[in-house]
């Protein structure tokens, strides 16, 4: 599964490809919604001239094209421990705002701040620290806050929140119609997509389950059935896959039986697990014939095969009865494919 929480600016500019491609109602949502524009200075000063009261003050400008430029002013100092004051950019100031010279924008909203404050005879000083954003032109953005445009409505963001299949999601603040443009809504957005992955997951399972036949009786008895006759054996591990087919990429299972490891393997193994355990234990992972035959090629011990399995396969070991509720099908078409078949075996890689 895979949860897609891009801004609304990069689905608009399509610069992420979807293979198949999203729906189409998807699509229209994601044209017909608005994506704004808000842009801002921060700056940190030696102190807090603008009075420790004041957390938010604006300014108009005479100049109809400039109405959007540090129009508002939000004082940090009682959150960020330091005299932070941030302007803000929007509307047709925060398009010019991009390709303007950083030298310059901070010339102006001091220029700005100077005309409010000098009159009543206070000084600003110079800022310590400045920090000019352009979400306009970042690539991972596109532009600051999703919004409701002509033709568009709230019906697109739930559009937009909407899973593809059960196996693509979707977050973000363009997501939820309730909080849209706040990081509230984004964090919340987040959280009710955890709950309609873990929801999929679980159906998924639940349906696979379901769609096995009732006399297959798969359970820990047929696993170790299934390994008296493994198709690949070296050291500690043992593997059986489908003998119907000779296809490297086809799934099989690995047993790795420990009969003794070190303290460090031990305390791993039982960190992973979440409970203590005891030797020797035999444990199960799901992995292609071809990388089946590629860890037996590995030089070294176990525990060198061991490590390659698990960092550079990225393969986690599970309990039998973990591995009867992942893998049942699968097992079930090993068993099922054995059947009436003679049980040819094959240790070390020779017949």
């Amino acid at each position: 599964m895979v949860l897609c929480t891009v801004p609304l600016g990069v689905l608009k500019k399509r610069t992420i490809r979807f293979e198949p491609e999203l729906p189409g109602r998807k699509l229209a949502a994601i044209e017909r919604m608005g994506f704004g524009l808000l842009n801002k200075v921060a700056m940190v000063f030696p102190h807090v001239f603008w009075g420790e009261d004041l957390d938010t003050f604006g300014c108009l400008s005479e100049h109809s094209n400039k109405r959007g430029e540090f129009f508002l002013f939000y004082g940090n100092h009682t959150v960020s421990g330091g005299a932070a004051l941030i302007a803000l950019v929007a509307g047709e100031a925060a398009q010019m705002f991009e390709n303007s010279d950083p030298s310059m924008l901070l010339h102006r909203v001091l220029s700005v701040l100077r005309g409010i404050y000098n009159p009543k005879g206070v000084d600003v000083p110079d800022p310590i620290q400045t920090i000019c954003t352009r979400w306009g032109g970042d690539p991972f953005s596109y532009g600051s806050y999703s919004h409701v445009r002509v033709q568009s409505s709230g019906n697109d963001y739930d559009i937009l929140a909407e899973n593809v299949g059960g196996r693509l999601f979707f977050a973000g603040e363009a997501t939820t119609r309730q909080y849209p443009a706040t990081m509230h809504g984004a964090f919340l957005s987040g959280l009710r997509e955890a709950s309609r992955i873990l929801s999929a997951n679980r159906s998924q399972q639940n349906n696979s389950r379901k769609s096995l036949p009732k006399n297959l009786g798969i359970n820990n008895d047929t696993l170790i059935g299934l390994f008296k006759w493994p198709d690949l054996t070296f050291g500690n591990f043992s593997f059986i896959s489908n003998p119907l087919t000779e296809d490297p990429n086809s799934m099989g299972i690995m047993r790795v039986t420990f009969d003794s490891c070190g303290d460090d393997l031990k305390e791993e193994l039982e960190n992973s697990f979440q409970r203590p355990l005891n030797l020797p234990l035999q444990l199960y992972t799901v992995l292609s014939r071809e990388q089946a035959e590629s860890l037996q090629l590995v030089t070294g011990g176990d525990d060198i095969k061991l490590s390659h399995l698990t960092r550079n396969l990225g393969l986690k070991l599970m309990g039998p009865s973990a591995l009867v509720n992942f893998g049942s099908s699968l097992i079930s078409t090993i068993a099922s494919s054995r059947k009436g078949r003679g049980r040819n075996r094959v240790t070390s890689g020779k017949i």
